[in-house]
């Protein structure tokens, strides 16, 4: 069988390999925290207003069970805390405080800790609503990520505000700026909860990404070290944002290339029986499944441009080069269309990337598209094809944020 290609988009190696230095994966540089002066007498501390407010007494539940309220109490210590009251526990799908005592107690430290950002207080006028995407604040869980080491690393949050609202990640403030003698309480409507895998494990345990695995690792053939896309999905101290193709999305990318591949090799006018067998054809690549993604049908070249194109990018403040360095998740697109560079811009910087619609409903994003450049084959008006739906958005990781789409994009 000959080779099926769109015109190749080649992606520098040194260009992915890196911002990583220092974790410089960042989204933007904290914010100075706002100093804020209390009177010593008559205010309560954090830990106090959740001892006695009863709208809070999952927290404390879950902060008693894991020791935390002794930090929480103690007035010569500084918080910003994203707080769930008890809807936002039942939001989340925790019915009661007898659960909490339930689950198991990494769980339940995650669900706390995540919450506190020690050493500072942030107001709501301290996250400019003119950043994009978000600002980058540490938590209080560490963890050591690196294999063979005990590097100690914060586990991060990512606040942001719009005119639409306030979110810490993509979970909306409901009850911002919330003074007390050692820090600041911001409501939130449900449990921020932390993340658990890298990209790489997230993302390869789908069932329906099958894929986007393959395409992954035919990309990185005959790459080294961080400039394969495995490694960097699988590197802790990177700050990226992927859009995954779903496996149907995969499928109909691979029938169209076959098909057109087919039918480019035949005379025109073509026939019946052209037409029947490119269709043959292409369903019998799509048969072979994601295997065909490793065959010589497909070029590598087309493969990385592809998965590049995939991942969002910003150009490094010193150097210039684009790199994977931006989490975004869907709250942080503005209401109006919107233009993301991605990887495919560290080899053709003029690219315009990504067009991204979302639609807000409230402090929810309820629509997310995403279109690429051109249509298979190439030759139609940019962006003028159909948009990728998100299909699940704001997965998580440690690493960074994927959202499932329906569709695969490509750059030209």
């Amino acid at each position: 069988m000959k080779k099926y290609c769109i015109r190749n988009i080649t992606i520098q190696t040194t260009a992915i390999c890196i911002f990583i230095i220092a974790v410089s994966g960042c989204n933007k540089k904290l914010p100075d925290a706002e100093p804020i002066l209390f009177p010593k007498e008559g205010t309560l501390t954090i830990g106090e207003v959740i001892n006695t407010d009863p709208n809070y007494s999952f927290f404390k539940a879950a902060a008693t069970r894991v020791g935390a309220m002794a930090t929480l109490l103690d007035s010569n210590n500084s918080f910003t805390v994203f707080l769930p009251d008890n809807n936002a526990f039942q939001t989340s799908g925790i019915p009661s405080e007898d659960v909490i005592g339930a689950l198991p107690i990494t769980s339940v430290g995650g669900i706390v800790n995540y919450a506190i950002i020690p050493g500072g207080q942030y107001t709501s006028a301290a996250i400019s609503d003119t950043i994009f995407p978000n600002i980058q604040l540490p938590t209080s869980i560490t963890i050591a990520v690196l294999p063979g080491t005990t590097i100690p690393v914060k586990l991060t949050t990512f606040p942001s505000r719009r005119a639409a609202g306030f979110w810490d990640n993509n979970i909306p403030v409901i009850k911002p700026d919330l003074k007390f003698r050692n820090g600041i309480i911001h409501i939130v409507a449900g449990i921020v909860a932390p993340p658990s895998q890298v990209l790489r494990d997230a993302l390869y345990s789908k069932p329906n990404l099958t894929y986007f695995k393959a395409a992954v690792q035919r990309a990185d053939s005959g790459q080294g070290g961080l400039s394969r896309f495995d490694s960097l999905l699988n590197y802790a101290l990177t700050n990226m944002t992927v859009l995954a193709p779903n496996d149907a999305a995969f499928q109909t990318l691979i029938f169209g290339l076959v098909f057109q591949g087919y039918l480019s090799r035949r005379p025109l006018p073509y026939t019946a029986t052209d037409t029947a067998n490119a269709v043959a054809t292409a369903n019998g690549a799509v048969a072979a499944g994601p295997v065909f993604l490793s065959t010589n049908n497909v070029t590598t070249a087309l493969v990385r441009g592809v998965i590049a194109y995939h991942l969002f990018a910003s150009p490094n403040p010193k150097t210039k080069a684009f790199e994977p360095n931006i989490r975004v998740f869907s709250v942080n697109f503005p209401p109006t269309p919107f233009f993301v560079k991605t990887l495919v811009n560290s080899s053709v910087a003029p690219h315009p990337g990504i067009l991204v619609n979302a639609t807000f409903t409230g402090p929810f994003v309820t629509d997310l598209k995403f279109t690429g450049y051109g249509p298979v084959p190439p030759g139609g008006l940019p962006y003028s094809g159909t948009p990728a739906n998100a299909t699940s958005k704001d997965n998580h990781a440690v690493n960074g944020v994927f959202h499932i789409i329906d569709k695969v994009l490509l750059p030209q």
